[in-house]
């Protein structure tokens, strides 16, 4: 597995063309896709806009990037305590995603929210010398490599968090170069597990440490501190209540069918998209539904969210979780649901997610691969007692904290 790239400027050379074609295509998908044109125009004059914000700064400044919400939220526990501990510390958060940009631009804990520039030579070079950060943290994935390699020669220290790998990605394979340069990059990678550190120090990266997932910790915090939700408790009453997060077409219609085996029993359908087409089709498919922001407690059955931001909470008041993606575009987060000790059920597909897989080897987890199996699932967890369930899953989640405190302590030193 090991690869000796000796020429690093050819390969920059590849990946530079690889940028620029990137954001042609974002270009051309603008004029029929909402996000891209959104994506697209939070770059206009943003290097500009990032110069004039920042400057006159003098102090100590943490750089955080995220692509999108869900590695915000791993990144969350870090900025807050940093903060807790040194109110005078700037905080530059960037996001790749319009998506996360959109939902965390006014922050509270930040003190700039940006777009990520595009990530070429020049952009990078403008934009650190506009933030001039001390410490940087990348969560996850989402390596750009100029953008590292600018802030590295800047003199910041850069951290690498909450981060997993697999053999199948391109840091492992002979056209990685330029990925495997950038994890060098970092002072200290923080990683999840041991697998992932193994496959690190095979092409030569050792400036690692595993400690775990600060996810745990993010939703363990968000379920302790999870406000009560009115409407959804007046919806479920005494009745059982299966909680749908992150669902697509394929959930959805999977959902669909398995409704009227389960007389009695309350669905709550959070769509990944919330746009108002696809909620109109949710009420199409699931026909006597209603949205929650018209909800005015009505005797109906299947409750459809038409927000974002809600979900994390809404998981309180379930008997059982569903978590979509399985079937389509890879699991998604179904942390957030066993945060409250909510015994969880998704499609077949969740190679990508090792907790998923272990939860499921353990018996916490459920994977199924067709209506039937759902309905026989559905059938066992909601007629049976699962409170010894319920605990065997918090007590999974419990054991797994701990990645914040590990962060802290080499961030505070560094």
């Amino acid at each position: 597995m090991r690869t000796n790239i000796t020429n690093i400027d050819f390969v920059l050379a590849f990946y530079n063309i690889g940028i620029r074609l990137y954001h042609f295509a974002v270009f051309v998908a603008s004029f029929f896709n909402p996000k891209a044109k959104k994506w697209l125009d939070g770059r206009v004059g943003l290097l500009t806009r990032i110069e004039k914000e920042t400057s006159g700064f003098s102090g100590e400044t943490l750089w955080v990037h995220c692509a999108s919400l869900g590695e915000f939220e791993m990144a969350r526990p870090i900025i807050e305590r940093l903060k807790e501990s040194n109110s005078s510390l700037r905080v530059i958060l960037t996001f790749f995603s319009s998506s996360g940009y959109e939902v965390q631009k006014n922050y509270e804990l930040a003190d700039h929210v940006f777009y990520m520039p595009l990530d070429t030579k020049a952009n990078a070079s403008r934009f650190v010398n506009a933030i001039k950060p001390s410490k940087v943290i990348f969560v996850k994935y989402d390596l750009w490599f100029h953008h590292l390699n600018e802030a590295k020669k800047h003199g910041a220290k850069l951290m690498l968090i909450s981060a997993q790998f697999i053999a199948s990605q391109q840091y492992f394979k002979f056209y990685g170069a330029t990925g495997r340069k950038a994890l060098q990059l970092f002072s200290k990678i923080f990683l999840v597990d041991g697998d992932s550190e193994k496959l690190l120090h095979q092409i030569d990266v050792k400036n690692t440490t595993v400690c775990g997932d600060t996810r745990y910790d993010r939703v363990m915090e968000i379920a302790e501190k999870a406000e009560s939700i009115s409407e959804i408790e007046q919806f479920k009453g005494d009745s059982k209540l299966v909680v749908c997060g992150s669902t697509w077409l394929e959930d959805e219609k999977l959902l669909q069918s398995a409704l009227s085996s389960f007389p009695g029993t309350k669905w709550i359908i959070a769509p990944h998209e919330v746009g108002p087409k696809n909620i109109e089709r949710l009420e199409m498919l699931f026909p006597g539904s209603v949205r929650l922001s018209k909800y005015q407690n009505s005797n109906v059955d299947v409750l459809i969210i038409d927000s974002i931001g809600l979900l994390s909470k809404v998981y309180q008041y379930a008997d059982v979780a569903y978590v979509g993606g399985g079937f389509r575009t890879g699991l998604h987060n179904i942390l957030e649901a066993t945060a409250f000790g909510v015994p969880t059920v998704f499609g077949p597909d969740y190679s990508r997610f090792p907790d998923a897989g272990e939860m499921v080897y353990n018996g916490l987890a459920f994977s199924i691969r067709n209506e039937n199996e759902l309905e026989s699932k559905l059938e066992e967890l909601l007629n049976n007692n699962e409170s010894d369930l319920k605990v065997a899953i918090l007590d999974f989640m419990n054991n797994r904290m701990g990645a914040t405190e590990a962060i802290l302590e080499y961030t505070n030193k560094c």
